[in-house]
């Protein structure tokens, strides 16, 4: 909308700039929207375009952005043009400058005034600078658009194909670096190959212009820099290899870390703690190792680079004056210190570009084979049923046939490593389905039995789509594979959002519809407890229980409306009176029309099964549906049980309204998720104090007092330098000739000057030397140390970080997002170990050398001081203006990215629910809009950072510009051409230092943001008395005696409580059962013993100890827990069953032959299989059995058992409650149930009603007793 002037000076960015300064940059829409040629949609339907002709990622970025990107360069060649007019200009107003030493005086007053050279010089410096200038920034400017274009399309046909592609498992790390790391490399390499073509142009220019200053004196200092060109080469590669290796091991680092966080809830309760932040340090010593290596490297280029302008004018002049014999002038002199000062950077990048290309490169192909993988084909994979062979019972059922599969086979793939891309692919055949045959008809209820690890779960997924079919084919009615299924996996997969927007899923808002589904799943009480549906579900459904989860994934399902639904084991994680109500008004209620596909043991389901299908390893049989119902007679009258719409919908009148607004939640959840704390203003002072303290502060100084001599070392060269060209001038100058002297004499003179300059030469040369060598060990020292300094922090920083997050409350996983914390373990913490130490050194530097520029320029020409008084307040404006807006647009920025890693995290985990529910669009379309709030903080940033630089090279421009005309106006008052050299030279070099200066302060501002970010936790508070005030006795506990008293205990102040002065006492040995409705306080039994909230009142005591006392890491290590969701991590068995490795082989089989996990672990391939991120590459009951075996290695006397059978079949479950009776003989245990048939075995069970004790007393008692709450519990499972 900015018209063509305000375009050209950013005049556009000012308002941006005005509402950083008022502080108004609060959220993204206070900044820029992005302009037409960034629409979103528009570059992504440009990069389609082209892949559909060519797979080739590189040629589609070509194809698409191509021409505009090789216009840029123009600008790129308009700037480096310009650039070369400075010292050229430079040696002609310096060849003008009149020293008044003169052979003969002028011959009028008028001839001493009329020459305007050097006027026009001085214009020419103002007029090439200001063009270089222009230039610069908008190349910059225009570059900044063509990589947000590129990294809009990269990103985004990344997470499509993450979308479409088959199965990729245990690869979000990964294609999280690719998202991140990788697509930021292809993006700079933009830049750098303008750099390919522009830097060879700039060294042989500046090569023959050298030649024309000096003859073929310059091939000394330019042989040297030469030199260092394999060196630099060699460095760059060998840096290169180790980035390789870093990002290797950060991936490595940020997996565990995030399985870890993942896992938080049972690392804690199990006092694991110190066993992975030890797994965690390992991996970061491997990195900071990869690390260590390449910032010592990083030392040397920064020495070569700081030194090589020192040595470059050492040899180049020792060569001039000692080999070719010539005097040292002002105009050659400075002419040739800026050309050679112009060629280091070119000669120091050009490696480092080769480098970045060649880093782009192998991006490019990693994130090429991402692309490359084959996309589901829904159309080849499914055929309508019309078009099958065969289909008799299709046209004589009297119900169609709705799916078909015949004669068919399938695999189940696992992952396999592909180093080009390091991504986790499905490409090993894992199971298998040979000669499969299944029929469904329309509205049908087909049941699947069979052993953990059958199959079952697979069969499932033969049905969505997600193996590889290698025979046959699934047909399916026509229509239902575009609407897909209605899945609920076995694991609960929920949004971050609230309870309402995951079950209407992007799906219209239905008032009675909406309703009917909140009653068919049971919902409704806990949404009294919760606060109503506008609570917030947390990160994976952090803040809700186990079978909450599973209720609001099947709400989820339902509100959807599908045909078919697919239903993993939805009922075993469900109480029993929950269970029988879901049965009731859902599966034969709101979807008794539906068909129905099921894995289930539940009796009620059993019974109405229109099939019933025993899965075992990959074959499937039919079960004998009458000896199933003959067994279950007791449900023959379930048809009276079974509500109509109407009933349903009579039952719903009364039910109090859930989509008013939600009132302050009173149960465990909270009723919104934590918002990420932002910072505005100025970054406060304490973090730079944290930095400073973690680079350690004695050898902080030692950096800086290293960094002052450096900076006074070259100062004093340079001003050596001056000196001995003014000693070389005065000397040779022929002398004006005194009326009273003879020619003969004034020759004589002349000839003595001669002779003292020719010895005088090697003084000079030697102090040179001796103070351009001093330089370079000064440099070599400051290098190392900041090295050392930042690798410190790094480290120092990151396990602080780690130490705080891993030994906080449990609350705040439940709270906070994994991707927010994760951002904080990848973005942040590369940023403390790379970025920021990279552009400390460059403020640093800039700061310091500018210091000594001004003192420099001031001294050899103190008229200076006429400009750079006036344009100091300028600048401080600027600097001002600019820091205000670029610290609130990095923030915006920062936090602008987490919703975009979370986004992914959230794809990749629900990948299979996404698909089964054809939510790919939607989902595709939520991320368009994160990543488009990204690009426009970071669009504006760019803007802001443009603004400024070009008011900042205007600024040196006038500078040069007024140095030039000042010297031309002083020439005819006897100032020194050598001090006006020295003056303009450095002054040339303050217009990058100004810039580079306040850039440095602006982006070391913003990059102590991720200091502050990790500062942020590392102040989280810890668990209360985590340290204890005591320690228990030698072996406690050593009888299992645990006794609460008037217990009360709350997760947080503002809720009420979970439990309510309730009383309980168990015996050595005993085995205790809590049962009760969700929500009824069972868990937070277990909760308080285990001390994951203090208690509101009341003591816990374990064999007479009270447990407040203890050191948390004590407690929870000798109480042995086994939790309904389990918790499996990459590893091998061993290291799971044995995370602490104190047991050895026989201890850890004879667990796995009691827990009858044997015939599992040798088939994996015994304990040093490996086992995936999460137990990816087991079922759930398999994990199950593997967690029981790790609690029985542990021989605790207590054990805690939280639903711990709830994902077995019923052949399992009784072979485990079997185990926990015998294998656990001599131990208490306490334990969480909700099949209550496991209940009867024990010796004690206690009836929880809304947080207090409402029933207790012998199992088998209570179920006899009529009038018992227990005996009508037993009823109401038992139908």
């Amino acid at each position: 909308e900015a018209n063509m002037l305000s375009r050209f000076v950013f005049y556009w960015v000012r308002p941006l700039i005005a509402k950083g300064v008022a502080g108004k940059l609060k959220s993204i829409d206070d900044l820029f929207e992005l302009p037409e040629s960034l629409n979103i949609w528009r570059v992504i339907g440009m990069l389609h375009q082209a892949l559909d002709e060519t797979v080739s990622l590189f040629k589609s970025l070509h194809r698409c952005f191509g021409w505009e990107f090789y216009l840029i360069g123009l600008l790129r060649l308009l700037a480096d043009l310009a650039g070369f007019a400075g010292p050229i200009l430079l040696g002609g107003l310096l060849r003008t400058e009149n020293p008044g030493n003169s052979t003969q005086p002028p011959s009028t007053e008028i001839d001493a005034v009329m020459d305007y050279r050097p006027y026009y010089y001085a214009i020419g410096l103002l007029g090439s600078t200001v063009i270089s200038c222009f230039a610069g920034v908008h190349f910059n400017w225009r570059m900044t658009l063509i990589s947000s274009k590129m990294r809009i399309a990269i990103v985004t046909a990344i997470y499509q194909k993450t979308l479409r592609a088959k199965r990729v498992l245990n690869a979000r790390s990964e294609i999280l670096n690719l998202m991140s790391t990788d697509t930021d490399r292809i993006v700079n390499s933009c830049v750098s190959f303008h750099s390919f073509w522009s830097i060879p142009f700039q060294l042989f220019t500046t090569l023959y212009l050298l030649y024309t200053q000096l003859g073929v004196a310059f091939t000394a200092g330019v042989f040297f820099a030469v030199l260092l060109i394999p060196i630099n080469r060699k460095i760059a590669q060998t840096i290169g290899r180790l980035s390789q290796g870093l990002m290797e091991a950060k991936d490595a680092r940020v997996s565990i870390t995030s399985e870890s966080i993942s896992g938080a809830k049972d690392i804690k309760l199990n006092a694991w703690e110190d066993v992975f932040i030890k797994r965690i340090e390992q991996l970061r010593d491997v990195e900071i190792g990869f690390l260590s290596k390449r910032k010592y490297l990083d030392a040397l280029c920064v020495y070569f680079w700081a030194t090589t302008p020192v040595l470059m004018c050492l040899f180049t002049f020792g060569t001039y004056v000692l080999v070719l014999g010539q005097p040292l002038t002002a105009a050659s002199t400075y002419t040739s210190v800026a050309l050679l000062n112009m060629l280091i950077g070119p000669l120091n990048a050009f490696p480092w570009v080769l480098n970045g290309l060649t880093e782009a490169w192998v991006s490019l192909k990693r994130v090429q084979a991402l692309i490359e993988l084959p996309n589901i084909n829904l159309d080849e994979y499914y055929q309508p049923l019309t078009k099958v062979s065969g289909d008799t019972s299709f046209s004589n059922a009297k119900r169609p046939l709705v799916i078909s599969i015949r004669d068919s086979s399938f695999e189940l793939e696992v992952k396999r490593s592909r180093a080009e891309l390091n991504l986790s692919l499905t490409d090993i055949v894992d199971f298998a389905f040979t000669n499969l045959n299944l029929e469904v008809v329309q509205g049908e209820l087909v049941c699947l039995l069979g052993p953990v690890g059958g199959g079952k779960s697979s069969l499932l997924q033969v049905l969505l789509g997600n193996v590889h079919c290698t025979k046959g084919a699934v047909s399916l009615a026509a229509g239902y594979e575009t609407e897909g299924f209605g899945y609920v996996a076995q694991s609960a997969w929920l949004q971050q959002g609230t309870i309402r927007d995951n079950i209407i899923w992007g799906e219209n808002y239905d008032e009675t519809r909406y309703k009917a589904v909140i009653h068919a799943c049971a919902l409704q009480h806990d949404l009294d407890i919760l606060g109503g549906d506008g609570a917030s579900v947390g990160e994976q459904g952090r803040t809700l229980s186990g079978g909450q989860k599973a209720r609001v994934s099947l709400a989820r399902a339902v509100y959807q409306n599908k045909e078919i639904y697919l239903l993993d084991d939805i009922l075993s994680a469900l109480d029993a009176h929950v269970a029988r109500h879901i049965v009731r008004y859902c599966i034969f209620g709101l979807l008794k029309n539906k068909t129905r596909i099921m894995i289930t043991a539940h009796p009620m389901v059993l019974c109405r099964a229109t099939q019933t299908l025993h899965v075992k390893r990959g074959k499937i049989t039919q079960s004998d549906v009458n000896s199933v119902g003959s067994m279950l007679s007791e449900y023959d009258d379930y048809d009276e049980d079974i509500p109509d719409q109407q009933s349903i919908r009579a039952s719903k009148a009364a039910v109090p309204s859930v989509n008013g607004t939600p009132h302050e939640p009173n149960g465990t959840a909270n009723g919104s998720l934590e918002e990420e704390v932002r910072e505005f203003g100025q970054v406060d002072r304490s973090v730079f104090g944290a930095y400073w303290q973690a680079t350690g502060r004695s050898l902080g100084f030692w950096v800086v007092i290293t960094v002052v001599l450096m900076q006074i070392s070259r100062n004093i060269t340079d001003a050596w330098l001056a000196y001995w060209v003014g000693a070389t001038n005065r000397a040779i100058l022929p002398p004006v000739i005194p009326p009273n002297r003879t020619l003969l004499e004034v020759e004589l003179v002349q000839e003595n000057n001669l002779q003292d300059v020719a010895n005088s030469t090697m003084f000079y040369l030697g102090i040179y030397s001796t103070l351009a060598l001093g330089n370079t060990m000064l440099t070599l020292v400051r290098a190392f140390l900041f090295a050392l300094a930042g690798i410190k922090a790094a480290k120092y920083i990151h396990d602080r970080l780690l130490n705080s997050v891993i030994h906080t409350k449990l609350q705040f996983f439940d709270v906070v997002p994994l991707g927010r914390i994760l951002n904080r373990f990848s973005s942040d913490v590369y940023t403390v170990d790379d970025t920021l130490p990279f552009i400390l050194n460059i403020l640093l530097a800039q700061f310091f050398g500018l210091l000594g520029a001004l003192l420099i320029s001031l001294y050899a020409m103190p008229w200076l001081g006429l400009l750079i008084i006036p344009l100091a307040p300028i600048y401080l404006t600027l600097q001002n203006k600019y820091r205000c807006a670029s610290r609130d647009i990095k923030r915006l920025s920062s936090n602008a990215l987490s919703p975009i890693y979370a986004h992914f995290t959230e794809t990749v985990q629900g990948l299979d629910t996404i698909r089964a529910f054809r939510g790919e669009t939607r989902f595709h379309r939520d991320f368009l809009f994160k990543l488009t709030e990204s690009i426009r903080a970071q669009l504006s940033a760019a803007a802001a950072q443009q603004w400024l630089g070009l008011r900042l090279q205007l600024l040196g421009a006038f500078l040069v510009g007024g140095s030039g005309l000042l010297a031309a106006i002083t020439s005819a008052h006897m100032t020194s051409p050598e001090l006006v050299g020295l003056a303009i030279s450095y002054a040339l070099s303050i217009t990058g230092l100004l810039s580079g200066l306040l850039y440095a302060v602006a982006e070391t501002e913003q990059e102590f943001i991720a200091v502050e970010r990790i500062n942020q936790y590392c102040q989280l508070e810890t668990e209360v008395n985590a340290d204890g005030s005591a320690d228990p006795p030698f072996g406690w506990p050593s009888q299992g005696v645990v006794v609460f008293e008037n217990v009360s205990m709350r997760y947080r102040e503002h809720l009420p409580c979970s439990i309510k002065s309730i009383d309980i006492s168990v015996k050595p040995c005993e085995r205790l059962s809590l049962v009760g409705r969700t929500g009824s306080g069972k868990t937070s039994v277990l909760s308080a013993l285990l001390r994951v909230a203090p208690l509101d009142k009341g003591t816990i005591t374990v064999d007479f100890v009270n447990i407040a006392t203890l050191p948390l890491d004590v407690l929870r290590s000798r109480i042995a827990l086994i939790s309904q969701d389990p918790f499996l991590f990459t590893g091998t068995i061993r290291e799971n069953l044995d995370p602490r490795a104190v047991h050895i082989d026989s201890e850890i089989w004879e667990a796995i032959t009691c827990c009858l996990a044997s015939p599992l672990i040798q088939s994996l391939g015994g304990l040093d299989a490996k086992v995936e991120g999460g137990g990816n590459n087991l079922s759930a009951g398999q994990k199950q059995l593997l967690c029981l075996t790790r609690a029985l290695l542990k021989k605790s006397k207590i054990v805690l058992i939280d639903e711990g059978t709830a994902n077995l079949d019923l052949e399992s479950e009784s072979a485990v409650q079997l185990i926990l009776k015998n294998a656990f003989r001599g131990r208490t245990v306490i334990m969480v149930a909700h099949r209550l048939n496991g209940t009867l075995d024990t010796d004690t069970v206690l009836v929880m009603q809304n947080g207090t004790i409402a029933e207790q007393g012998v199992p088998r008692e209570l179920a006899s007793q009529t009038t018992s709450m227990f005996h009508a519990m037993l009823q109401e499972q038992q139908g």
